[in-house]
């Protein structure tokens, strides 16, 4: 049996920072759990941590994907896997950071819509869900329930994807659900959301997005746009934005401004998502020092070898 930590919250959180400062104090590895950090040449868009962290801690699972691949949840669970294992056959503590909840639940076993409630309740509760997760996020549900039928429908076509996901939930029963994670490694875990206020994110967000375009996100963009002009990984926070500045759609400031805006809309649907979660620590992290030390405690206490 495998332990992990897990260190979760919305962009802009501190989540990278603070994982590599627990792993260094815990002798931890770092697993990705961010749905965009699993892409090559995307460091700047996707805040992939720097050269100098990768250095001073292992990581696992960033910029191995080329962006004109589909990655899929059920591919993260597998390789999350295999890298849990190879971490904990180190005696060495595997510790999971990421914002996509879709991942880590999946990874936990946990994922929402893994049960098939009666009918109408599902269509409702899938109403809900397309209200506040994009259509690519209830594709990669799709993928992961019923690959068969997630191949023959568009990522784009929001309409077949519900209809999809209606019909495989109402195929699967329990006894399928219970048996297919049964067949996984079993994962202990230690599952810890960070909480910044809405003013210290909002702020941070903007820093961030203003980072992301001096540090040259435009001309990642560009290369990437140029290497696979229809790469799934382009849909990303931010490419758009720069592309339009390139194609004369928008001034860098308009880029921006709308870029701030959508990375904040996304930091809601995270949150409204962890806070769905169960059986997780909240940590408040507007002062990372403290947010530190309160996880390393917590890990220690939840993660001790029996």
């Amino acid at each position: 049996m495998s332990r992990a930590l897990v260190i979760c919250g919305p962009t802009a959180s501190g989540k990278s920072q603070i994982a590599l400062d627990v792993a260094q104090v815990l002798g931890g590895e770092i697993v990705n759990a961010d749905s965009r950090q699993v892409y090559r040449g995307m460091g700047i868009g996707t805040g992939m941590p720097p050269p100098s962290a990768f250095e001073r801690v292992p990581h696992h699972l960033y910029g191995f994907v080329n962006p004109e691949r589909r990655y899929s949840a059920a591919r993260y669970v597998h390789d999350a896997d295999a890298a849990i294992a190879a971490i904990t056959a180190r005696d060495r503590l595997p510790i999971v950071v990421g914002g996509t909840g879709f991942y880590i639940e999946a990874l936990l076993g946990t994922m929402p819509l893994d049960r098939p409630p009666g009918d109408e309740a599902l269509r409702a509760r899938l109403r809900r869900e397309a209200q506040v997760h994009s259509r690519e996020v209830l594709w990669e549900w799709l993928a992961a329930i019923s690959p068969t039928r997630a191949k023959s429908t568009r990522p784009s076509d929001g309409y077949r994807i519900l209809r999809a996901l209606e019909s495989s939930l109402m195929a699967r029963t329990e006894t399928d659900a219970l048996s297919a994670q049964a067949s996984r490694p079993r994962l202990e875990s230690a599952v810890v959301v960070l909480r910044v206020h809405r003013a210290a994110l909002t702020k941070r967000i903007a820093q961030r997005v203003a980072a992301m375009f001096a540090a040259g996100l435009v001309e990642e963009a560009q290369s990437i746009r140029a290497a696979a002009r229809d790469a799934p990984a382009l849909s990303g926070l931010g490419y758009a934005e720069a592309l339009a500045t390139v194609d004369g759609l928008a001034t860098r400031a308009e880029a921006l401004a709308l870029t701030i805006r959508r990375t904040e809309r996304y930091a809601k649907r995270q949150q409204t998502w962890f806070r769905r979660m169960s059986a997780v620590d909240i940590v408040e992290a507007d002062e990372p020092e403290h947010a530190l030390r309160t996880i390393i405690a917590r890990a220690r206490e939840k993660l001790a070898p029996a």
